[in-house]
């Protein structure tokens, strides 16, 4: 087995998928240092969860190259399955079992013998603080309790890199929230690189590292968090503008114009121009958009930052 030593967990290089004729996505590039947590930000159909299938080895790429946890995905996928944590939009649980019992199976498939697993299993319900409902059935658990059994069933092996694909869907605020402090703190204790789905920005904002910001398909910038507000892209600009936690008491909510385009029918060029309002025809040149580096881990696909922002 061959592997890629460095501080990186995840590397992901130019990582297209096709369906026929029609392109899921379209090229991404994406590393997440160990440690650290990397969030994909973007509507329903940008290619977010086609980039997590084929980093968890779910879906193979048509083309490009990735290692996850110094582990080559195409070559080795067994054993980047072995090294990583998933937890999906919903809880992937069986609603009969007790908590207890869910992760002690998961523990099984995971190659641990009946009594490693129940030890483990235990140990997990203590730090997801579940003792009191440990012998329930799941059945009988709120929305917020399945999300924990969830995400410590992505924990049983202990696994350095985590995927979290929208974990916070259908959950309170109250809820959300508890669930992202428990996160912050799988981090802290455990060292473990994250990536996190969702099209929530301020929750992205809340936690993330860094954010690779994706639209009908591609890439169209990566940015630390912290500079959220030094955007140098239309679209990211135009979803923070539309935060509803920005809104103003009685305020009239942001909102972007125009719907984004239908699954493999982009545009050509860049892929936002039609909803931007800083679009010229330069914008629309049936050409291939580089990725510009603007320095400190930020990278745009818009060819007119500088002429919108300045340099």
């Amino acid at each position: 087995m061959s592997t890629v030593s460095g501080d990186s967990s995840i590397i992901a290089h130019n990582l297209v998928k096709k369906y026929g004729s029609v392109t899921a996505l379209d090229g991404l590039n994406l590393e997440v240092r160990t440690g650290s947590v990397l969030g994909l930000l973007g509507p329903n159909g940008a290619g977010k969860t086609t980039a997590v299938s084929i980093l968890t080895t779910l879906v193979k790429p048509t083309s490009g190259s990735a290692t996850v946890a110094g582990i080559d995905v195409l070559a080795h996928p067994h054993d980047v399955r072995k090294r990583i944590g998933l937890s999906g939009q919903y809880a992937a649980v069986d609603e009969h079992l007790t908590a207890t019992e869910n992760l002690e199976m998961i523990g099984r498939l995971y190659g641990m013998n009946r009594r490693e697993a129940k030890t483990r299993a235990q140990e997990l319900i203590e730090r997801f603080r579940l003792s009191d409902a440990a012998h329930r059935p799941l059945k009988t658990f709120s929305g917020g309790m399945r999300r924990r059994i969830d995400l410590a069933g992505a924990l049983i092996a202990d696994p350095p890199v985590l995927f979290l694909d929208e974990p916070t869907t259908g959950l309170d605020v109250t809820v959300q929230a508890e669930i992202m402090q428990l996160l912050k703190q799988i981090r802290k204790d455990l060292n473990t690189s994250i990536i996190l789905v969702s099209h929530d920005l301020p929750l992205i904002n809340e936690v993330c590292d860094d954010i690779v910001i994706m639209h009908a398909g591609a890439t169209v910038e990566k940015i630390p968090s912290a500079k959220i507000k030094a955007t140098r892209h239309p679209y990211t600009e135009a979803l923070y503008r539309s935060r509803i936690d920005l809104v103003e008491p009685r305020g009239k909510l942001v909102t972007i114009k125009g719907q984004p385009p239908t699954v493999g029918d982009w545009p050509v060029g860049c892929r936002f121009a039609g909803r931007c309002d800083y679009a010229q025809p330069e914008c629309s040149t049936d050409v291939e958009l580089p990725m510009i580096s603007l320095g400190a881990n930020q990278v745009t696909q818009c060819i007119r930052h500088a002429e919108i922002w300045g340099k």
